[in-house]
């Protein structure tokens, strides 16, 4: 079978996802993705990044399945299982050995090293099924393959090793076989599809007239906003389209996620006197599809309206009055069933992740190079808000381009560089 059989997995820190080629290297082909989600009626390129083992740390299930299955237990139950989320960020920054630990949502922990390579036999698994489901004849193994494994640029070499430990473990490559594995930085990947994208890529269309790989000499900034990190890295087009690294990736840990994290303090802050804690604590699958609507809408621009369940009221009337909660105009108001949070409020949890990406960026920018445009990629790069407020710093001296789908930009590129590492 052909070198250019390629699957690549995106092992994000909020979501993760995979795509493939199965084609031989003459032919032409885009990757292909698998879509997530029907059963939960959301059609996204990628699944939560969620893992549930029961009490005797067997694996049981992956992504939003995982999530759901969980919110659904009862208290002594939750508490006899193990739900980790949001883990991949265990590995920023720190020393790594086989024995690190980490905790479960119910504190209980297990090895860092079992909770990855059980997220990547997952993977590993359903991206061969998927892909045997649609090859009449041809069983594919994973030997087949050359995989691309994406880490985010800011991460340290131990951080690496040890993803390409949960590799072998889970069984993507075997001893002796690890040149079939392919570590890919996610802005490298990401790069790598947008420079060959037409002005129709975008969804600025008037910025580009031809692709970034018909242009040597162009450097760009390609700012990877992602759910735990942002990666900023500067690369050069060179003749034939190759890529030279300008500037070695930079950033910070405040990204999409923090801007979740502030919107369930603000929900606390509202229903404070330990009615949040109550409902969250009672009714976590309420509490976690709030948190889904709240993830969905984060990419538009205006004010977002919550259903006030029968639960959450009744936890209220218990305290006082419900209206009360609403009166001192910290951006959120009632109305006849329904929690309103003001866009200006929405804008303000933004605030911290975007500052931080708008520093890195101006830091950066006091280099002497010779910078034409700025590439935002990836997950968090599906925000309005987000693009606005790089828009309205940086765009008179610089042109700002957002790729179509940018939560799927790493994926097919990563496919790219398995097929030509």
């Amino acid at each position: 079978m052909g070198d250019s059989y390629v699957i690549a997995i995106d092992f994000g820190t909020a979501y993760s996802g995979y795509a493939f080629n199965i084609t031989t290297s003459e032919e032409e082909s885009n990757p292909r993705l698998k879509s997530w989600g029907a059963e939960q009626g959301v059609d996204t390129p990628k699944t939560s990044t969620c893992i549930l083992f029961d009490q005797n740390e067997d694996f049981l299930k992956f992504g939003h399945e995982a999530k759901n299955t969980y919110t659904k237990m009862k208290g002594q139950e939750a508490k006899k299982h193990y739900f980790f989320e949001g883990f991949k960020m265990a590995l920023y920054g720190r020393d790594l050995n086989k024995n690190l630990k980490i905790k479960a949502e119910n504190d209980k922990e297990m090895t860092a090293l079992k909770v990855f390579s059980e997220s990547l036999r997952f993977l590993n698994d359903d991206a061969l099924k998927t892909i045997n489901a649609n090859t009449a004849g041809t069983k594919f193994t994973p030997a087949n393959f050359t995989w691309v494994l994406t880490v985010p640029a800011i991460w340290n070499e131990s951080a690496k090793t040890f993803v390409r430990e949960a590799a072998t473990q889970a069984g993507i490559v075997t001893e002796g076989d690890e040149k079939k594995l392919v570590i890919a930085l996610e802005p490298e990947a990401a790069s790598v599809w947008c420079k060959k994208l037409p002005s129709d890529g975008f969804i600025t269309q008037n910025h580009i007239s031809v692709s970034l790989d018909q242009t040597p000499g162009t450097q760009y900034i390609i700012v990877d906003c992602g759910g735990g990190t942002i990666d900023i890295t500067v690369h050069e087009v060179l003749e034939g389209g190759a890529l030279k690294e300008l500037h070695k990736a930079s950033g910070n840990d405040i990204a999409g996620q923090t801007v979740e994290r502030k919107f369930k303090e603000f929900l606390k802050e509202i229903f404070c006197d330990g009615v949040w804690d109550e409902y969250e604590e009672n009714y976590p699958s309420e509490v976690q599809k709030i948190m889904y609507d709240f993830i969905s809408v984060k990419h538009v621009d205006e004010d977002f309206e919550i259903q006030c369940t029968d639960n959450l009221g009744q936890i209220i009337e218990k305290k006082e009055d419900l209206e009360t909660y609403f009166e001192s105009g910290r951006g959120a108001s009632w109305d006849e069933g329904t929690i309103i949070i003001s866009r200006e409020k929405l804008r303000s949890l933004y605030d911290e992740s975007l500052q931080g990406i708008i520093e890195s960026l101006k830091e950066i920018l006091k280099e002497n190079w010779n910078i034409g445009y700025i590439l935002i990629v990836g997950g968090f790069a599906e925000s309005k808000i987000l693009r606005q407020r790089i828009n309205e710093q940086l765009s008179e001296e610089f042109k700002i381009l957002c790729p179509v789908r940018p939560q799927e930009v790493i994926l097919k590129g990563a496919v790219e560089v398995g097929k030509n590492p």
